[in-house]
């Protein structure tokens, strides 16, 4: 199809006239007659005006090609702009090699937005892509090569200075680059001399001193089970079985602890990995990229993501300052964004991770950032198919909207609001994280959350629907380790000359300030399937964020996790938090309904565990101080009889256990099908200390536990004791959102 015929291209759309086009275009913009309108379509040209369809008899003028070319007429237009001010992109692939920014000279105001959007019933489609089509069947024999590939490997030569790439795609299926077989790491002598966050020991043949060893990468979970990095190999040490990293891992490389995976490193990028249909390896010295592929040869649909950020929206940020220059009013909807690649980690980035390097500061690893922005909006669009994060929200961002969305298979976070480090410059709050549909995120780095607030407060984050994750789903957190040296996690985030003399050592009434994950609502998100492969994390956690913040009205359910997978859970550093009307019920593994870790409140809670024993309790009390909690109002319902009601025991320093006793614990229902004794004695034992007076031993009477309806009869013990009903069907994503 010829470039400059847009008309003929608006008239091949089956079963649609340009006419009708037109007029469902003039209908969506009836009531803003006045608005400035560009069109963009891949089927366009620069050079053209940017009008729906020609307006010449000779075709010589229509729609912009690029989304950069509309970004530019746009700007020529914000000066004298009274209404909004509209960018449609029609349906088709929009292919970029460059990051598209968007910078203050692009902002709308209070009168008028710029909205870049699609066109009426059409599918626009952002991508990285860079197709390859030059494959020859590979001849020669080359050293290493399993057997089994041999005669159907493909090879193909890529340009010269093209830049190094760690992702492929066939359409919109993700390729896996060639993984060796997992292995269990020895353990290190004890006379050990090298690093031990950058070196390890290995079994005798498992690693090879490769001539292209800066392509080859460990994939390593490094002693804990909550997470895991990608490290670059620098050097490998064949006769004494020792390598060398470029960059640290986050922990020492060594073996896993507390788990049953005992497999936790694989070798990445070598021909000896390329034994599988789908798998390919890319040799940067010889610019060779070689496929095994799925089907008898790898056809047109090969694709090279060359960027890992699409889309930049971002204003003038200067951290030694107060105030940051932000860009306001931009608005992007229904559009897709795919194939774009992960952050790869080259450079020391040590104290610069977001807890426990689950995601870097103020760094490029989402398809689409904003950095210093206000009131700006990303609505009904869909993040798919890409090995990074969907969305960052960095720095200076305040009162933007995320909503409505699909994100789903992608390689890192789908939402990350990620504010300054600990300071008095607080200014990454009051966004709205709503509505979105988020699932197999974290396919590349397996312990990224769905959504993930990082020294980000006042937001609300509500009514998302979440589920077939790696890891855990919600994240509020502002954990810090108070480190001047700034080698320990987050370190190098701290504004030390901002928090004076504080320490990790200093109350966490003085801290408190400075820990800006506040005052979040977490609410009416429905969450299940989180915690398929890692360990240690939970459907909603909150650690080291700050005091007032809301978790109410929430569903967890069905987290059949081998490791431990709690429901919802404050962590380290963790007060003056409020968990309420939530329901969490069949979490697996070493599983805990709720888990407190300090002075928090636990209220009008449903919490059944009807097909697992949680060996850690119903409910957890892992960390003190613990005085002055309230724990009050909660239906705590199994059918095993042997389940533990509470578990109390400090889980990450020295000292005495935390004691239910130290709380307030009045008015709950607790209940065994299998067991009508069970807790009568738990009752008995804590009566004596003054609480859990008016509890009860009973059933709570629910009107279908069976089929997941969890409302009570009105005559329920519980509802006499004053608990009130939660309405399940308000959790997950509304369907009639009006957005």
């Amino acid at each position: 199809m010829k470039a400059n015929q847009p008309k003929r291209f608006l008239k091949s759309l089956p079963g649609i006239t340009s006419a009708l086009i037109i007029f469902l275009s003039l209908c969506q913009c009836s009531v803003e007659t006045e608005n400035t309108i560009f069109y963009v379509s891949p089927h366009g040209n620069d050079s053209w005006s940017g009008t729906l369809e020609a307006v010449n008899d000779d075709n010589t003028d229509g729609p912009f090609r690029t989304l950069t070319k509309a970004r530019d007429a746009v700007r020529e237009k914000i000066p004298n702009a009274q209404s909004d001010i509209i960018v449609f992109l029609r349906g088709g692939e929009y292919f970029i090699d460059e990051t598209v920014v968007f910078g203050l000279e692009d902002s709308g105001n209070s009168k008028y937005k710029i909205r870049f959007k699609n066109y009426p019933n059409e599918k626009p489609v952002i991508s990285s892509g860079y197709k390859i089509t030059n494959w020859k069947k590979l001849h020669e024999n080359l050293a290493g090569l399993p057997q089994a590939a041999k005669d159907k490997i493909y090879v193909a030569e890529l340009p010269e200075g093209f830049k190094p790439f760690y992702s492929l795609f066939e359409g919109s299926e993700a390729l896996p680059r060639a993984r060796g077989e997992g292995m269990r790491l020895p353990a290190v002598p004890e006379d050990w001399e090298y690093p031990a966050k950058s070196s390890f020991i290995f079994e005798e043949g498992t690693f090879k001193n490769w001539k292209n060893i800066e392509d080859v990468d460990i994939v390593i979970r490094p002693t804990y089970k909550w997470v895991m990095n990608i490290l670059p190999l620098k050097s490998i040490d064949e006769k004494n079985r020792v390598a060398h990293t470029s960059v640290p891992g986050t922990y020492p490389l060594r073996q896993l602890k507390w788990t049953r995976r005992d497999v936790n490193v694989w070798i990445e990028n070598t021909l000896s990995s390329l034994d599988q249909p789908g798998e390919w390896v890319y040799n940067s010295n010889t610019r060779k990229l070689y496929l095994w592929p799925q089907g008898n040869g790898p056809g047109n649909n090969i694709t090279i993501p060359r960027l890992v950020e699409l889309l930049r929206v971002e204003g003038e940020i200067d951290d030694k300052e107060k105030e940051d220059k932000v860009v306001r009013h931009i608005v992007f909807e229904g559009l897709t964004f795919t194939c774009a690649d992960y952050f790869r980690r080259t450079s020391d980035l040590v104290g610069k991770g977001v807890q426990h390097d689950w995601e870097y500061f103020d760094e490029a690893t989402a398809m689409v950032r904003f950095r210093g922005a206000d009131n700006c909006a990303i609505k009904n669009c869909i993040f798919t198919n890409s090995s990074s994060t969907a969305i960052r929200l960095d720095l200076y961002c305040q009162n933007n909207t995320i909503s409505g969305n699909t994100i789903n298979s992608i390689g890192g976070t789908g939402i990350l609001l990620a504010g300054y480090g600990p300071g008095t410059k607080d200014v990454n709050k009051n966004n709205k994280v709503t509505n979105n549909h988020i699932f197999d995120v974290g396919q590349v780095y397996w312990h990224s959350p769905a959504i993930f607030a990082w020294q980000s407060g006042s937001n609300l984050i509500a009514n998302n629907l979440i589920h077939h994750t790696p890891y855990t789903g919600i994240v509020v957190s502002g954990r810090i380790v108070w480190d001047r040296s700034g080698k320990a996690e987050c370190s190098k985030t701290i504004r030390w000359d901002e928090v004076g003399t504080t320490t990790g050592s200093s109350p966490w009434e003085e801290r408190e300030p400075f820990l800006h994950a506040r005052n979040n609502i977490v609410e009416k998100n429905e969450i299940h399937h989180v915690m398929e492969f890692m360990g240690d994390g939970n459907g909603i956690y909150i650690s080291g964020a700050g005091k007032g913040n809301i978790v109410r009205e929430n569903y967890v359910h069905d987290c059949p996790s081998e490791h431990l997978a709690e429901g919802i859970r404050c962590d380290d550093d963790q007060h003056m938090t409020s968990i309420e009307s939530n329901i969490v019920v069949r979490m697996g593994g070493m599983a805990t309904g709720i888990c407190s870790k300090g002075r928090n409140d636990i209220i009008n809670n449903i919490i059944a565990m009807p097909l697992t024993v949680p060996s850690r309790g119903l409910i957890a009390l892992e960390g003190t101080p613990i005085d002055g909690s309230i724990i009050e109002r909660n239906i705590l319902f199994t059918d095993k009889p042997d389940a533990p009601i509470y578990y109390q025991r400090l889980t990450s320093s020295a000292g005495d256990n935390p004691r239910l006793e130290d709380c307030k614990v009045d008015k709950n229902i607790y209940y065994c099908t299998t067991n009508k004794d069970w807790a009568k004695s738990h009752l008995k034992k804590y009566r004596q200390y003054g609480i859990e007076q008016q509890s009860e031993v009973a059933d709570p009477m629910f009107i279908d536990f069976e089929n997941d309806k969890f409302s009570l009869d009105e005559n329920s013990p519980a509802i006499k004791l004053g608990f009130k009903q939660i309405d399940l069907g308000q959790a997950g994503l509304e369907t009639n959102s009006g957005i």
